[in-house]
């Protein structure tokens, strides 16, 4: 047996066994006979141990250096280290394929063990049988990883440098990859729930299917934002690339949908919104995969060309035309009734959601237009940081005063006391605003700052309102804490204040500098004065390394580096962080004398409350994980988070 021959064999049984439950699940749902539904579980399980018998192979094939496998040719060298060595498997096209067709089989195997009732069950293990036959139909035939070579090298050319440059890249695809593959179990309890016209009970199963995708995605995103940060060496860590937005698209619809979930849980609205936001969110996870895989765009994020970008182009048409002409199909019978107040908890929650919506479409528009300009006028134009900056600055600012008011709204329309707490929220949003304009900043920082206050306020008004209540019906106040919906959601809502602080001051308050630096020279910028000690070159085996020696007044010494790798002709940089509550100070190495090593090029960056971002994005991935811990008493379990 050889890593080929098992990872073929094994591509080709989850192929043939998610055919199988597919039709199973089918004829389980057309024939009422729950043995094919039984049988449909069976398979979801023996897929579940091919797909994984199928990435062993390929794990087998790296750590044995077996480059009879075209993808370890290409994507492995000997002088690799071991780590390095085990995330290869999604450093390619191929590779990537198989670890998402891989959690595509555990989620599905998930979903089977799941209590639901014969007729959605047998359709959703379809929809997620199907999903699977497309992917281990495109590895068994156009994008295998198993595919070998008559004259197999001695040694392969190893991953993309850019990939082998920082730990996080163990970390962030599998996250991504996590949420991606995660949004397609709300698809398909869409899609049953369409099909059998059971129209309420689907949202709240579908709501914590979509808050597992959901907090992977959060975090893979801050995953992805640090790896540009501490690896690109441009200081920055989001540069609104293709593939940024590619994955940006389904995180916003995906948070719409958890947004009037909330509506049609309490008041039994927004059924057709809901349908919508899940069909989207899924088709969005596929049109980004299309973009990366396809070799339309170009980015540091993207896979080469390859031959599956008309594949999934298709797939993310067929999946779309089925979920949108679904809801087409029971629009009348989903559509509301009653009338609500637009000032009311539900209203600021659907326009929340528009926000949100709109913002993916301007993304989408501005990701596309320049292919679309250029397939049919043939010119090339671009749509940079710019303009989306200037687009989401105030779909953002309009998202944080809902976010801090949507919560203290009650449901239907407003009474007179809630008004005492909007004036609170308005004063702090206001007072937040002129402190900082008596700072000096500018006026979109102290906005920031207005609407950190406004928004910290909210969360400090509805945990003591919480508090407050359980205290008067006679129990601890500190009891509030079990109602774990609640307490999360308030936990996210602080941490993207917090965030979308960090990030506007961040981006208006960055200061760069750079100067050439002889041996022995000092340099004092920014408070920070640094003496050039010379630099040193280091043999890594898989890479040549020189790195640049400044002695800091703060830091101690700091060891900026450039990384030569045999496969690139520049070398990449590997910056010197130095992370404070304050500021990021960023150290950079240029350039250097390559005869004598007498001086070097330096660049430090600095930029203040990157150090938040970070911390804002962990309190966001404990808020969720909060939110989805077992509750410790069923009625904590049943009550429901405002947001």
């Amino acid at each position: 047996m050889t890593p080929a021959l098992l990872g073929n064999l094994s591509v080709a049984l989850a192929l043939a066994f998610s055919l199988l439950g597919l039709a199973l699940a089918l004829l389980a749902y057309l024939q009422g006979d729950g043995r094919f539904l039984k049988g449909a579980k069976a398979l979801a399980s023996l897929t579940l141990l091919s797909a994984l018998a199928a990435f062993v192979a390929l794990e087998w094939a790296l750590l044995t250096h077996d480059f009879s496998l075209a993808y370890v040719a290409r994507n492995h060298a000997l002088q690799d280290p071991l780590w390095v060595t085990l995330v290869t498997p999604w450093a390619a096209l191929e590779g990537s394929l198989l670890l998402w067709g891989l959690l595509q089989t555990l989620y599905t195997f998930v979903a089977s063990r799941k209590p639901l009732d014969p007729w959605r069950a047998s359709l959703v293990l379809a929809v997620l049988f199907g999903v699977q036959v497309f992917f281990f139909g495109v590895m068994a035939t156009i994008a295998s990883p198993f595919q070998t070579l008559p004259n197999p090298p001695a040694n392969g050319t190893g991953p993309n440098p850019l990939l082998q440059n920082h730990w996080m890249m163990a970390v962030h695809p599998v996250l991504m990859y996590l949420g991606f593959v995660g949004l397609s179990v709300p698809y398909a309890y869409a899609v049953a729930a369409m099909v059998t016209r059971r129209y309420q009970s689907w949202v709240e199963e579908t709501r914590w299917w979509t808050l597992i995708a959901w907090g992977f995605l959060t975090a893979g995103k801050v995953a992805g934002m640090w790896w540009s940060y501490e690896v690109l060496g441009w200081g920055g860590y989001w540069a609104w690339d293709p593939v940024e937005n590619a994955s940006f698209v389904p995180w916003l619809l995906a948070t719409a949908f958890l947004h009037t979930a909330i509506v049609q849980q309490t008041r039994g609205a927004f059924k057709a919104w809901n349908f919508a936001f899940v069909t989207l969110a899924f088709s969005a996870t596929v049109l980004g995969t299309f973009l990366t895989r396809s070799g339309v765009i170009q980015s540091v994020h993207a896979f080469a060309e390859g031959p599956v970008g008309p594949a999934f182009l298709g797939f993310f048409l067929l999946s779309t035309a089925l979920g949108l002409g679904l809801l087409s199909r029971v629009s009348r019978e989903v559509r509301d009734v009653a009338v609500f107040h637009p000032f009311s908890r539900e209203g600021a929650l659907l326009l929340g959601a528009f926000f949100f919506a709109g913002w993916a479409l301007v993304v989408v528009l501005g990701t596309f237009y320049p292919l679309l300009v250029e397939a049919f006028a043939g010119a090339k134009v671009s749509v940079g940081a710019p303009f989306f900056n200037q687009v989401s600055a105030p779909i953002g600012a309009g998202l944080l005063l809902l976010m801090g008011v949507g919560p203290i709204l009650p449901w239907r329309r407003p009474r007179k006391e809630v008004f005492r707490n909007l004036y609170l929220l308005l004063a702090a949003l206001a007072l937040g605003t002129l402190l900082g304009l008596l700072r000096g900043y500018t006026l979109g920082a102290s906005l920031a700052v207005g609407l950190f206050l406004y928004n910290t306020l909210a969360v400090a008004l509805l945990f003591a309102e919480g508090m407050r209540a359980r205290r008067l019906a006679g129990l601890s106040p500190w009891s509030f804490l079990e109602n774990r919906r609640r307490v999360g959601s308030l936990l996210v809502h602080f941490a993207v204040a917090l965030m979308a602080l960090a990030i506007a001051f961040s981006q208006t308050y960055r200061l760069e500098a750079e100067k050439t630096l002889y041996k022995g020279q000092a340099w004092e910028v920014a408070g920070v004065r640094m003496v050039f000690q010379g630099v040193r070159a280091l043999d890594e085996g898989r890479r040549f390394a020189v790195e640049a020696r400044l002695s800091t007044d703060r830091f101690g010494e700091v060891r900026p580096r450039l990384h030569f790798y045999p496969q690139m002709q520049s070398p990449l940089p590997s910056p010197k962080v130095i992370y404070t509550p304050g500021n990021d100070y960023y150290f950079l190495l240029m350039d250097f004398d390559r005869e004598k090593g007498e001086w070097a090029s330096v660049r430090l960056i600095v930029t203040p409350m990157v150090f938040w971002i970070w911390v804002a994005g962990v309190l966001m991935a404990l808020g969720t994980l909060y939110i989805l811990w077992p509750a410790s008493r069923p009625e904590a379990a049943r009550e429901v988070s405002p947001a």
